[in-house]
């Protein structure tokens, strides 16, 4: 059965992109529950504005599903202090279906939404080490812009961002 990749606007999509977060960095990282807070908080920010705004104003956040299952998920939300640009957010694949171009679809569908609303760019969070990651990410052609230690989620890593500019 093929992965659909659809919008997350059913009850439970929050929480199951959310606990894939906490389960998949807690195994494969070593990270704490904070992981899993900070990306619920940032989607429930996400999901409030737009139902304040009445829209996709504010971004979206699609899931990849597969036998009615959440496996991967992706977001893109509006920078508030950088019009024009936009933050590609929670790119998550589970195990299960890595390696079969999932990535890549997530990473596209977020891409065609920032060049449909004519975005100048697009920026993203993410960790060193994320080795697949961040071959997708610099085969879409962002650039690492800044690379720094932190103790984020329990754990000591190295936060950095990545721009791709499309304007």
């Amino acid at each position: 059965m093929p992965v659909e990749i659809r919008e997350a606007d059913r009850p439970g999509d929050l929480g199951a992109v959310a606990a894939l977060h906490g389960v998949l960095y807690a195994r494969e990282f070593g990270m704490d529950a904070t992981m899993e807070a900070h990306v619920a908080l940032g989607m429930a920010e996400l999901a409030l504005a737009r139902a304040a705004e009445g829209g996709a104003a504010p971004g979206r956040l699609w899931v990849a599903e597969l036998d009615g299952r959440v496996v991967g998920a992706t977001g893109l939300t509006r920078v508030a202090d950088r019009p024009g640009w936009w933050q590609l957010r929670w790119v998550i694949a589970d195990p299960a279906v890595r390696g079969q171009g999932l990535g890549h679809r997530l990473l596209d569908t977020a891409l065609a939404e920032a060049r449909e609303r004519a975005a100048h760019g697009v920026l993203l969070w993410t960790i060193a080490g994320l080795g697949a990651a961040h071959h997708l990410y610099e085969q879409a052609g962002f650039r690492l812009t800044v690379s720094r230690p932190a103790r984020k989620w329990g754990v000591e890593t190295t936060e950095q961002a990545m721009e791709l500019a499309l304007a």
